[in-house]
């Protein structure tokens, strides 16, 4: 269907949403690769407290970059797939619920992970709440999904 004053489409919105997808998955593999700068960055220009003082703040920060962009290309993998099923039209599906599970699971685990380092530097427990805020969402969203492929199940049998 196309929005008559944007001609903005349904299939052109899927598009943007899977080149952004991809686009963030090239972000986080050079992620990977820059994450030791980012973090020597990062303990050059902090100049917040926590309650473990260490003089080699990139090392941790490194690990921690590390272990978040692990859950975030899991997450965007998933999101990817999820994109994929929707294209094909297979929105109500098991699949799909698993995709929101892993996704929520991993926002949930960086959430963790900024939590334990915040013991570090106290400016990741903002990342921190976000994370766990944002992985409380996507719980009951796919809660919510999860309802609604149960419904469909039901409707399908009845028919």
């Amino acid at each position: 269907m196309v929005n008559e004053l944007t001609g903005w489409s349904e299939m052109k919105s899927l598009k943007l949403s899977r080149f952004l997808v991809a686009g963030l998955f090239f972000l986080l593999i050079v992620l990977l690769f820059t994450a030791h700068l980012i973090a020597e960055w990062f303990s050059i220009i902090s100049v917040g407290k926590g309650l473990i003082n260490t003089e080699r703040l990139d090392i941790v920060v490194t690990v921690m970059i590390y272990i978040c962009d692990v859950f975030a290309i899991t997450a965007v993998l998933k999101l990817n797939k999820l994109l994929s099923n929707i294209a094909k039209n297979e929105v109500f599906i098991d699949e799909n619920t698993r995709c929101l599970r892993i996704i929520s699971w991993c926002i949930v685990f960086a959430g963790i992970t900024f939590s334990v380092f915040s013991l570090w530097r106290y400016e990741f427990l903002f990342a921190a709440f976000f994370a766990l805020f944002l992985g409380l969402v996507m719980r009951v969203l796919k809660n919510v999904f999860e309802k609604a492929v149960e419904l469909k199940s039901e409707n399908d049998f009845t028919i």
